[in-house]
């Protein structure tokens, strides 16, 4: 069996075993509500899955909205750099999909990963500010994910995380957040561009229709 092959059944194992644990602990917790404008039954595989990104809940509540059968499990995360490189939890969060985000080693670098991620038939997931925060505003959006759908024509899948203002742990198991997580419909950044090529431009250009999608979700 191929190395990749190899990678992407443990990943799958690993996430199913993180979802049966993961979810109930999270809905009992947050007592998280999921709106959806598409059927999450039939999402298809592989999509660019972007969200605002609040806190450190976000990958594991987005690693388990979906049920546990989805053809979009196994999902790879992008991640922070220095966590990648940590000793233990660099290959604890690999295990689980995570892989580098490459920071300042250029677009085309960064995209490498993904490309590969994607061209296996599994799916994404990138957080376009490219960090935690509070705020959320459409200039706000890194260019990577836009590029990496406008370059390979896989579609973008909006997400949105609402009801986390300011995290604690404490505020976790006292079960005082109450959080919304709205999923938009699957779409084509080319075609919402209407440009059958690409550029910088046109990577500014798509970031800014994909994050007015998160910030719709949002409200």
């Amino acid at each position: 069996m191929p190395e990749k092959e190899i990678k992407k059944t443990r990943t799958k194992i690993a996430q199913k075993i993180g979802w049966i644990i993961l979810r109930p602990i999270l809905k009992f917790f947050t007592r998280y509500r999921l709106q959806s404008q598409t059927d999450i039954g039939k999402l298809p595989s592989p999509l660019i899955i972007v969200s605002n990104h609040t806190c450190y809940l976000d990958p594991p509540l987005i690693g388990t909205i979906l049920p546990l059968g989805s053809a979009v499990y196994p999902a790879y995360f992008m991640t922070k750099d220095s966590i990648m490189a940590a000793p233990f939890f660099g290959g604890f969060f690999n295990l689980f999909g995570a892989f580098r985000a490459r920071k300042g080693e250029g677009l085309e670098k960064s995209l490498e990963e993904p490309k590969k991620i994607l061209g296996c038939g599994c799916s994404v997931v990138i957080f376009p500010q490219g960090g935690l925060s509070h705020e959320f505003a459409p200039e706000q959006g890194k260019p990577g994910a836009a590029a990496l759908s406008l370059q390979t024509n896989i579609p973008i899948l909006p997400v949105a995380i609402c009801g986390i203002p300011n995290f604690s742990w404490k505020n976790f198991f006292l079960r005082k957040y109450r959080i919304e997580i709205k999923i938009g419909r699957p779409m084509l950044l080319k075609e919402r561009l209407n440009q059958n090529y690409v550029s910088d431009e046109n990577f500014k250009i798509a970031t800014q229709v994909m994050m007015g999608e998160i910030k719709k979700l949002m409200g």
